[in-house]
C-alpha cells in the first residue's frame, strides 16, 4: 500500500529534494563560525616543523633526492610571516644549507639530527650537524639527536645515549632528544644527557584520540605530568591538528578543527609559558603514503605556501565559493540542451536539468575526495572506478525514469559490482583501516538514486527477465558481509561519528541493492 502511494510521486520531487539537500549540505560547510580570538602578543609562532617535500614528486625517501638551496631560501622567506624559528629533521639532502638560509633572515633553527638503523650513517649526519651548529652557533638554538627513534625501535637507549654525549661533547649548542612524551616515560633517563627535554604531544594521535573539545586541556594535563617527572625545561616538540583525513575515534580532522586546536593551544601556551614547535609549517603531500590522507594535512601552510586558516575572525570549512553550484549549473543546462535536441516532454526536460544538477554538486565533492583521498595510481584506479560505477548507475536511472528502457543484465552487473566496493572497503576498514578514508561521498549519489528508482516504480514493471536468483543472492550476501564489517569497525572507535555513518550506508545497501536486484527480474 505505501510503496504503490509513493510510486505516484514523480521522480522529479524526490530529486528536487535530494538537490536542495545536497545545495544546503555545500552552504553549510562555507558559512564561517567563531572560534576564539589569539590576542596578538601571542604571535608570531614560536617556531614551526620544516620539511621542503611539499612539491609534486619530492618525497624525502627517495634515495639521492636533493633540495635546492634557492627553495630552502623562498620557502623561509614565506615563512618568515608566521614564525621566526623552523625546527628540521635532518641535515641531509641538502638541508645544511637551512641554518646559512634562516640566518639571512634573522631566523633561528632548532636543527635536526635524523638517526635511523645504520650507525654509519647515523654518525654521518650527526658529523654534519654539529658542523653547521658550530658554524653558526647564532642561529642553531638547538641539536635535535633523533626524532621518535625509541617509538620505531630503530636503536635501543644505550645506543641514544653514546649519540647525545658525543653532540655534547663537540658543540656548545644545547643538545636534546625528540619523541612521544609517553617514551619520554618510558626512558626517563635520557634526561642526564639533554639539555632540554623535547616532547611530541598530538591529541590526534594518541592510543586513546582525543576530541578537539578536549584537545588542549589534554595537552595541558600531559605537560603537568611531565613537568612532575622531569627537572629540566621542556620544549613542545611536535603539536598541531590535520585538516583533512580520516575520523579517529572522536578526533576528527578538519579545517575549522585544526584552526581551533591552533587558536587554544597558543592561548594556552602564553598563559602557561609554554615553550614550543608547531607541526607543521607546509602540509607534505608524500606523507599520505604512510599516514593516509591525514598525514599530508597537517600545515599551517598550503602547498601553495599560503596561509590555510587565520588566527583571528570566523573560519568556514570550505571556501569553494560558486564552483560547485556553476558545475552544477552547467551539467543541467547541458542536459536539458541534450533533451531539446531530442525534443523531449517538459517533465522529462526536469528530470534532465534536476538530475545534472545533482550529479555536478556531487562530482564536485567526488573528485575532491579522490585527489585527497587517492594516495597512487591503483587508489586512483580503484576511487576513480567507483565514482565512475555510481555515475553509470545514475544513468541507468535516468533511462527508466525518461522512459528509454532499462538494460536488466547491465545494471544487474553494476549493482554486484556496488555491493562488492562496499565488502571491499569494509574489510579493508575492518583489517588495516588505520589510515583509510570512509568513502561515504562516493556511494551517497547511486545509493540515493536507486532509492528513488525503488520508490518511483510501480509493482509490476513492464520488463520481463528470468529470475536471477544467484545473483540476488550474490548481491545479498556481499553488502552483509560488508555491514557486518562496518559495524565491527565502528565497535572499535564507539566515538567515530563518520564510522556509525559508514554502518549506515552499508545497511541501507543491505536493503536498496537485493531490492533493486529483484526490481529488474520482474
Amino acid at each position: 500500500m505505501l510503496q504503490r502511494l509513493l510510486s505516484r510521486i514523480s521522480p522529479i520531487v524526490w530529486l528536487t529534494l535530494f538537490l536542495i539537500g545536497s545545495i544546503f549540505y555545500l552552504w553549510r560547510l562555507q558559512q564561517p563560525q567563531a572560534l576564539v580570538e589569539v590576542a596578538a602578543e601571542v604571535l608570531p609562532l614560536q617556531c614551526v616543523s620544516y620539511a621542503p617535500y611539499y612539491k609534486p614528486g619530492m618525497n624525502p625517501t627517495i634515495k639521492d633526492s636533493f633540495v635546492d638551496p634557492l627553495q630552502i631560501e623562498q620557502d623561509l622567506q614565506a615563512l618568515s610571516k608566521v614564525t621566526r624559528c623552523v625546527r628540521t629533521y635532518s641535515v641531509g639532502q641538502g638541508l645544511d644549507y637551512v641554518p646559512k638560509a634562516a640566518q639571512k633572515l634573522g631566523m633561528k633553527v632548532i636543527l635536526g639530527v635524523w638517526i635511523g638503523w645504520v650507525d654509519a650513517l647515523n654518525q654521518s649526519e650527526l658529523q654534519l650537524a654539529v658542523q653547521q651548529a658550530n658554524q653558526y652557533p647564532d642561529t642553531v638554538r638547538g641539536l635535535v639527536v633523533g626524532n621518535e627513534v625509541l617509538l620505531r625501535g630503530e636503536q635501543t637507549e644505550p645506543k641514544m645515549h653514546e649519540y647525545l654525549q658525543w653532540a655534547k661533547a663537540n658543540t656548545k649548542a644545547p643538545v636534546t632528544y625528540a619523541d612521544v612524551w609517553e617514551f619520554w616515560l618510558k626512558h626517563p633517563t635520557l634526561e642526564q644527557d639533554v639539555d632540554f627535554v623535547t616532547v611530541h604531544i598530538l591529541p590526534y594521535w594518541e592510543d586513546k584520540p582525543v576530541a578537539i573539545e578536549q584537545a588542549v586541556a589534554h595537552t595541558a594535563s600531559v605537560m603537568g605530568h611531565l613537568g612532575t617527572v622531569f627537572k629540566k625545561p621542556i620544549l613542545i616538540g611536535e603539536t598541531g591538528w590535520p585538516s583533512q583525513g580520516r575520523q579517529r575515534f572522536w578526533s576528527k580532522p578538519s579545517a575549522i578543527n585544526q584552526a581551533r586546536y591552533m587558536r587554544e593551544f597558543l592561548q594556552a601556551a602564553h598563559v602557561n609559558h609554554w615553550q614550543y614547535n608547531v607541526i607543521e609549517a607546509v602540509d607534505q603531500p608524500w606523507k599520505r603514503e604512510l599516514e593516509g590522507t591525514v598525514g599530508g594535512y597537517w600545515g599551517v601552510l598550503d602547498t601553495d605556501l599560503q596561509p590555510k586558516f587565520n588566527l583571528q575572525g570566523p573560519v568556514a570549512e570550505r571556501a569553494d565559493g560558486f564552483k560547485p553550484y556553476l558545475l552544477a549549473l552547467v551539467l543541467a543546462v547541458a542536459a536539458v540542451a541534450w533533451g531539446q535536441y531530442k525534443r523531449v516532454p517538459v517533465n522529462q526536460m526536469l528530470l534532465l536539468a534536476f538530475t545534472g544538477g545533482v550529479v555536478g554538486l556531487h562530482a564536485y565533492l567526488q573528485v575532491g575526495y579522490v585527489q585527497l583521498a587517492a594516495r597512487n595510481s591503483a587508489e586512483y584506479a580503484m576511487l576513480g572506478g567507483l565514482v565512475l560505477l555510481g555515475w553509470t548507475l545514475v544513468l541507468m536511472q535516468l533511462r527508466q525514469w525518461l522512459g528509454l528502457g532499462i538494460k536488466p543484465c547491465i545494471e544487474q552487473s553494476l549493482l554486484r559490482l556496488l555491493a562488492l566496493a562496499f565488502l571491499l572497503t569494509s574489510a579493508g576498514l575492518a583489517i588495516n583501516g588505520r589510515y583509510l578514508d570512509f568513502p561515504l561521498i562516493l556511494v551517497g549519489l547511486p545509493l540515493v538514486m536507486i532509492a528513488i528508482s525503488i520508490i518511483t516504480t510501480p509493482l509490476r514493471a513492464s520488463v520481463q527477465a528470468p529470475l536471477p536468483i544467484v545473483g540476488i543472492w550474490l548481491t545479498t550476501v556481499m553488502v552483509v558481509i560488508a555491514a557486518n564489517m562496518a559495524i565491527a569497525v565502528a565497535m572499535t572507535e564507539p566515538g567515530n561519528v563518520i564510522a556509525w555513518w559508514w554502518c549506515a550506508a552499508c545497511g541501507v545497501a543491505v536493503f536498496l541493492l537485493p531490492a533493486r536486484s529483484a526490481q529488474l527480474s520482474q
